[in-house]
């Protein structure tokens, strides 16, 4: 298929992406919503995770529902954040949402902007919902005008998985936190010319492009989501070129469907490095059977870009007939030391301070990893950007594309980038339903 067919298809299902958003901006002001007095309540939960979040989280609604006895709390779990939204994009143009939304920082202001979540103020107000342990800083993702729509559950940032066991064996030594761009390249040569294994990659996967541009004070997307927030397209060019170098160098592999799990190219030490949000090295470290430890990103340019995320989030649907036990539920999951027991930060660092502390007086060297890495960051990370777009699933599509064509030699860095820039223009203004210039 030709890069002009690619490019025409992603326009088409963008404008298909505007009509589930329409669809899905039907108000719900006239659900009758239910009290739950001498009833059954039935709440619809919907999540993303793998195996080892599965089993937790089942039993923590387990837990939930035999001190609950007049709950019922059924799910619908995902392998990823994608497939969450998808799925909610559909359930939205039907107005049957599920009650209880685990939703991604990416995605889930496109619910709050279209008046799809449930506001939260009233139920902290009545006291089904407390959040009086979680610092102001946790909560403020979640707002949309002093009003609490999503309860951030855990916090994390993006760093870099390693193996200390790998390194002392192979006489290197690990970087230091405060290292930059340049030391890690020197490590990853090294680790190159030493390492006799054609299929080893001294970084299993590249850092993203929008920390590389918050290192030089500019972001992928402006504050609005309508543009891109960087003017010089030297900036993205720098990028191309460090990723083509690293590539060309055998330093930067491929790896394709890479999973938390034992087959992870960390634990099997066909790569010494790999980009990962912090709470994976919990479930990383318990497949590898020793301790992952973790990597703040390097410094790469003048600014400071690692920054602090909210894992993800819980919301209750505005659809829900039953709000206050949804609430009910949230607060349980956030706030419950024996709740908290069970899912053991693999989420993310708890919010609430209370549990956060809790946890950490339990935890071994290799649940640590995390805390510590956010302990770090709460001194060396600024603000995290305004979320993507909601129609960046299309800009990231064409990025793909053309990044693969400077990867591959067809073009330049330069070129790559001048082409990204049109592409990503004429797709936001294709999706905000203007005319491209």
């Amino acid at each position: 298929m030709t890069n002009s067919k690619v490019w025409g298809l992603l326009k088409v299902f963008a404008g298909l992406l505007i009509l589930t958003g329409i669809m899905g901006c039907s108000s719900s002001g006239g659900e009758v919503k239910e009290a739950a007095k001498d009833q059954e309540v039935t709440l619809k939960f919907i999540w993303w995770g793998k195996e080892q979040r599965k089993e937790a989280t089942l039993k923590v609604i387990d837990l939930y529902m035999k001190e609950h006895p007049g709950v019922k709390i059924v799910t619908e779990d995902f392998p990823n954040a994608d497939a969450v939204a998808t799925q909610l994009a559909m359930e939205t143009a039907d107005q049957n949402t599920a009650d209880i939304i685990q939703g991604d920082y990416a995605f889930i202001f496109n619910y709050i902007n279209r008046d799809l979540i449930e506001p939260l103020n009233p139920y902290i107000a009545d006291k089904s919902l407390s959040v009086s342990n979680v610092s102001p800083e946790y909560l403020a993702p979640g707002k949309k005008n002093d009003e609490l729509y999503a309860v951030n559950i855990g916090v994390n940032s993006e760093a870099l998985a390693y193996d200390p066991a790998f390194f002392q064996e192979a006489g290197i030594e690990a970087p230091s936190p405060e290292y930059t761009i340049d030391e890690l390249y020197k490590t990853l040569v090294e680790l190159k010319e030493s390492i006799d294994d054609p299929d080893f990659y001294p970084m299993g996967a590249m850092f993203n492009a929008s920390y590389f541009l918050r290192t030089r004070g500019v972001s992928m997307y402006n504050a609005e989501g309508t543009a891109l927030g960087y003017e010089d397209d030297k900036d993205l060019a720098d990028y191309f070129a460090l990723y083509k170098k690293w590539t060309d160098e055998g330093l930067l592999g491929s790896f394709e469907g890479v999973n938390n799990d034992e087959n992870h190219p960390v634990i099997t030490n066909k790569a010494a490095f790999f980009p990962v949000f912090s709470n994976a090295a919990t479930i990383l470290s318990s497949k590898a059977g020793r301790t992952i430890k973790l990597l703040p990103l390097p410094k790469t340019g003048e600014q400071e870009g690692r920054f602090i995320k909210p894992s993800m989030f819980l919301a209750v649907s505005s659809y829900s007939k039953y709000p206050e036990e949804a609430a009910k539920f949230i607060d349980f999951f956030i706030n419950n030391e024996a709740a908290n027991d069970i899912l053991t930060g693999e989420r993310g660092v708890p919010v609430s301070n209370v549990i956060a502390d809790h946890l950490s007086d339990k935890l071994g060297e290799a649940g640590k990893q995390q805390y510590e890495l956010l302990d770090y960051l709460k001194t060396h990370s600024s603000p995290i950007d305004p979320p993507a777009p909601g129609n960046s699933i299309i800009v990231n599509n064409a990025y793909q594309i053309i990044l693969d064509q400077v990867i591959a030699g067809s073009i330049t860095p330069e070129q790559g980038a001048q082409r990204y820039r049109a592409e990503a223009v004429s797709i936001l203004q294709v999706t905000e339903g203007k005319e491209p210039k």
